[in-house]
């Protein structure tokens, strides 16, 4: 469960939702447009991280061969980098407050009463990656300046793309139709892949298409991570600030 705990609770949560204001109930549009230059455009206008939001409730759950623990769950997202995550057990207990952005991360153990602080380096080291693929749990298209290797036209309406992000190997599965990423796999510099990504569920909000049910599958460790969005303001026009916890014991994550 290592590392798709860490991943969690360093901000890669989902997005999907049962939306209780601004959902546009109609249907979402398709295309039936094949060509992999246009879809690959689509999908990139509907990155739910091009705008700020605030998810005010999830449902996470940890599962594992032996276990199953569930939690509840919000984010804040401040255009571009900023996210701050809430963990809560679900009676409503705060156990974590995560502060992210470009440069660094602080985490507020409130069990403990430890405040965790580290770098993007710092970050990497201990997962591999760093912060700038935090929004491929929203079922977004993270790419660098070109994109991989992918077929011309999308078959059996997939389209299949294979980049490499700062040294991640990233690969996508496109509905061609909804111009929506449906499973993401990273993987390590041997081109294993470590973990797999599956978006489900799709809702249209706001002109975006977004997930729903997001599960994130850690194959090193044997371990599921499945998020269920509730509620949600999208976008939306707050500030995202994080307050270190008093007398908190200060560790650096190396």
């Amino acid at each position: 469960m290592q590392k798709v705990a860490i991943i969690l609770f360093f901000g890669i949560l989902s997005v999907g939702c049962s939306v209780t204001r601004k959902t546009e109930k109609t249907k979402y549009p398709e295309s039936n447009e094949t060509d992999s230059g246009s879809v690959l455009e689509r999908v990139v206008k509907q990155n739910f991280t091009s705008a700020s939001f605030f998810i005010q409730k999830a449902e996470i759950e940890f599962i594992t061969a032996s276990d199953k623990k569930r939690f509840l769950g919000s984010i804040k997202f401040e255009y571009p980098d900023k996210f701050l995550i809430s963990l809560k057990s679900r009676s409503g207990i705060e156990g974590a407050r995560i502060f992210i952005n470009r440069d660094s991360i602080l985490v507020n153990d409130r069990i403990n009463k430890r405040m965790y602080f580290g770098t993007a380096l710092n970050v990497k080291k201990k997962l591999g990656m760093n912060q700038s693929v935090l929004p491929l749990i929203f079922g977004d298209m993270v790419v660098d300046k070109k994109f991989g290797t992918e077929t011309d036209k999308c078959e059996n309406n997939k389209l299949r793309v294979h980049c490499n992000v700062r040294g991640i190997t990233i690969n996508y599965i496109i509905d061609c139709k909804r111009n929506k990423i449906e499973r993401i796999s990273l993987g390590n510099s041997n081109l294993k892949d470590n973990i797999i990504i599956d978006c489900s569920s799709f809702i249209f909000l706001n002109n975006k298409l977004l997930p729903r049910i997001i599960e994130i599958a850690d194959m090193e460790y044997n371990t599921r991570v499945r998020i269920k969005i509730i509620k949600i303001d999208y976008p939306w026009n707050g500030n995202v600030t994080f307050m270190p916890g008093k007398g908190y014991e200060l560790i650096e994550i190396l």
